[in-house]
């Protein structure tokens, strides 16, 4: 096994960043599980401030990330034999992640997202085509082909019941640890059918509507959000960490015997896309680098996530291994 080398599992996609304030946010709090909404006027055409294209993905993201804060990467991703998948192969390149896992499928476009950004701190939601990264292949004979010390895992569409349960088992029997942030459709499972995986689990990490919706699957009526309540319970689940990512205030970690809390900067973000990528990859690349120094990194998956909202798309704020000094890192 390589030491303090990841391999990066998720989706890879082009982005669209659409921008605009002809929109209305409604309170729904009686709704725990969608207390947000964003209205717009029904036939009405919409226009953006602002269009930006540029490169997403949960494996993508968090790929360019740990390559540039100088760990040594490799993903796992899927994309179409189109000149997106080509356009993403030239450059992964150039952030010096190693593609030689990267899937290339005939016949089906590269995934595609189009996100548009709302309100005082520029929140978004995602209209996604997943393309291609319905087909990353994770079969025995692929996952076994892993052999860093860290995998950090994304969101899985398509049929991924049977690729969790090859990765995870490939992972046990070679002392891979695991950084998982699940996607939607995984945590539709609920906690229930999500718990012999997050036994195996070194780093759980969802934000806090997330990390309610697992509880309410299995705690229905009982469930308050109470970020302490939430932690805890969360944890019974048998990771090391669980982390849970609460927007613009901040990130909270615990490691069964205490809680770190770290708060997010008091400065408006133009772009929130990615910032959870980069924080929960920013987190493992510092439990890499400071020997799990849990307050270090913590601090570092702050300030990366920090400097991410500051920039157009999930990749181009991300910090690189030159810029900790500055930050004492």
């Amino acid at each position: 096994m390589i030491k303090n080398t990841v391999t990066t599992i998720g989706g890879a996609t082009r982005d669209i960043m659409f921008y605009t304030d002809d929109m209305l946010l409604l309170d729904n709090k009686q709704d725990l599980l969608r207390q947000k909404l964003i209205a717009f006027e029904y036939g009405a055409k919409i226009y953006s401030k602002d269009v930006y294209f540029t490169y997403g993905g949960g494996g993508m993201n968090t790929a360019v990330n740990f390559a540039g804060l100088g760990i040594k990467t490799q993903t796992v991703l899927s994309v179409g034999d189109d000149l997106v998948g080509t356009e993403i192969f030239r450059y992964l390149k150039s952030k010096k992640v190693n593609t030689k896992f990267v899937q290339e499928h005939k016949k089906i476009r590269t995934g595609t997202s189009a996100i548009v950004n709302v309100g005082k701190y520029n929140e978004h939601v995602i209209f996604a085509y997943r393309g291609a990264n319905n087909k990353i292949n994770l079969s025995p004979e692929r996952v076994k082909r892993i052999n860093t010390s860290w995998v950090y895992l994304t969101s899985l569409s398509g049929n991924f019941t049977g690729k969790l349960n090859n990765l995870f088992s490939h992972c046990a029997n070679k002392k891979i640890q695991i950084a998982w942030n699940p996607g939607s459709n995984q945590l539709k499972l609920g906690l229930k059918k999500l718990a012999k995986y997050m036994k195996q689990t070194a780093v759980f990490d969802v934000n806090r509507d997330e990390a309610l919706e697992l509880l309410v699957s299995l705690e229905d009526g009982k469930v308050t959000n109470n970020i302490n309540y939430i932690l805890k319970s969360l944890h019974k689940y048998g990771q090391k960490l669980t982390v849970v990512t609460d927007g613009h205030r901040g990130a909270y970690l615990y490691d069964g015997e205490k809680v770190y809390f770290k708060a997010a900067k008091k400065r408006a973000g133009i772009n929130t896309t990615g910032a959870g990528d980069s924080f929960g990859s920013s987190l493992v690349a510092g439990l890499i680098k400071y020997k799990w120094n849990l307050d270090k990194s913590l601090k570092l998956a702050i300030l990366n996530s920090n400097s991410v909202i500051m920039k157009i798309g999930a990749q181009e704020g991300l910090l690189t291994a030159k810029d900790l000094k500055k930050y004492k890192l």
